[in-house]
């Protein structure tokens, strides 16, 4: 669980260039806040990550989220003493190529 915050930082608005940064509520969206920081933050937005969201939070997005690269993924669950079977981006995708439903 975050703690209670109404706004990130403003050193953090870099790693959110694709959303209004004014509007980002990091309680509303714990999970992309986390992802956006572990892929592409640096070690003072790692240290304001993990002061301000619980452990179990932050493994409970590792776990679940596919949109870390390979590399993070693999990192994070070094650090995190997560199996890596339980990361749901190292798990195959759909098949490929794709499989048919319509005979058209």
């Amino acid at each position: 669980m975050a703690k209670d915050m109404r706004k990130a930082p403003a050193f953090l608005k870099k790693y959110f260039w694709d959303i209004d940064f004014n509007k980002l509520d990091p309680n509303e969206y714990p999970e992309y806040v986390i992802q956006k920081i572990l892929e592409f933050g640096d070690v003072r937005a790692l240290r304001w990550l993990f002061r301000n969201f619980d452990r179990e939070t932050i493994k409970k997005t590792v776990r679940e989220r596919r949109g870390f690269s390979k590399l993070t993924a693999n990192f994070c669950g070094i650090a995190l003493d997560i199996p890596r079977e339980e990361i749901l981006c190292f798990k195959k995708g759909f098949p490929n190529p794709p499989i048919r439903i319509w005979p058209y």
